[in-house]
């Protein structure tokens, strides 16, 4: 079994007159991160790999889930995933190493969104909806693989475990 884990990156500054690209998270961001690296610790998700969009809050992202992980994981920038497409995003995740089992990829709506909502085929009715018609920053899904190699992963194949946003682990009330 494989399994990945697709988050959208947390809450950023809003975009004024900082280039899209540089925009930072804000400490709301910060905290939503680090409390998706608990519930990974919690849940005995831990990656093996963590990818993530070149962009700077998704680099953050990344660093902040790291930061409450109980060991160092191997990280891997991929330029790809900035303003990627659900097919790029598969594109990418066809290269993955294979001896990575877990990995967690920070990345960017709508091409996360749309990525863990095209793999999904099986899971909960209700997340599966939840998530189709909203992918907040910080939200995750959990995917479920029955793959001997990342190279063979399939639309629709997958089962939606989890899907998890910051108004699920009480951090505010939508």
């Amino acid at each position: 079994m494989r399994r990945l884990l697709l988050l959208r990156h947390a809450k950023a500054e809003p975009w004024d007159s900082r280039d899209d690209f540089d925009r930072e998270l804000t400490e709301r961001g910060q905290n939503d991160a680090r409390h998706i690296g608990d519930l990974l610790v919690a849940s005995d998700m831990l990656p093996d790999l963590i990818v993530y969009s070149s962009a700077r809050r998704t680099r953050q992202t990344a660093e902040a889930v790291a930061s409450r992980l109980p060991r160092a994981v191997e990280s891997l920038e991929e330029n790809a995933l900035y303003e990627a497409t659900r097919y790029l995003v598969l594109e990418v995740l066809r290269d993955l190493p294979d001896d990575a089992r877990t990995i967690l990829v920070v990345g960017h709506n709508p091409g996360v969104g749309d990525t863990a909502n095209y793999l999904a085929g099986d899971g909960p009715k209700d997340q599966r909806q939840r998530m189709a018609s909203k992918y907040p920053t910080s939200g995750l899904a959990v995917l479920e693989f029955e793959l001997d190699s990342w190279a063979n992963i399939e639309p629709h194949r997958a089962r939606l475990r989890r899907f998890v946003s910051p108004a699920d682990l009480g951090l505010r009330n939508s």
